[in-house]
């Protein structure tokens, strides 16, 4: 009988042991999937400082944040085709936000145009994240030329991971 009571004892304490294994298991997936999604994130807003940087939209390497305008209207210009697999995100858009404009006019179809989407996938599941740019071209006028820039919105989505 006291090896019967032993026994019964013995795979209780088991099933407590797995029991609290299985909940410590359970926080701390709990707490990698969080983590997971604050990396995706952090990722996500690390790949603007990246795009505002690239050689391809930048105005001035010196410069951090500040976009070429005229690079905007090529790549705007029906380009994101041959940039398919360049992008490592799911949209890029620009919006020029001074001088204010009463309605949002896409580029490069106007000369006072204040919108360029860079880049579109056309993906459903996709989260936006965005940061204020510089907005920067070269102007000549009365014989000299100067830096004529204004502010923007550089918006660019990511696709939100499943799971």
């Amino acid at each position: 009988m006291k090896i019967m009571q032993m026994a019964f004892m013995i795979v209780a304490v088991f099933f407590f042991f797995v029991l609290v294994g299985l909940f410590f298991i359970g926080i701390k997936f709990k707490d990698v999937e969080s983590s997971a999604a604050q990396l995706h994130r952090d990722q996500a807003i690390s790949s603007l400082s990246v795009i505002a940087d690239m050689p391809e939209l930048n105005y001035d390497s010196s410069e951090s944040f500040t976009l070429d305008e005229d690079k905007l209207r090529v790549m705007s210009s029906n380009f994101s085709g041959v940039y398919d697999d360049f992008w490592p995100v799911a949209s890029i858009s620009v919006h020029k936000l001074w001088p204010v404009a009463s309605k949002q006019i896409k580029c490069p179809g106007s000369p006072d145009c204040n919108y360029y989407e860079l880049y579109n996938n056309e993906q459903n599941n996709s989260k936006t994240y965005s940061t204020y740019v510089s907005i920067c071209r070269k102007i000549k006028k009365d014989g000299f030329v100067y830096d004529n820039c204004g502010i923007g919105k550089l918006v660019v989505g990511v696709k939100i991971r499943d799971g």
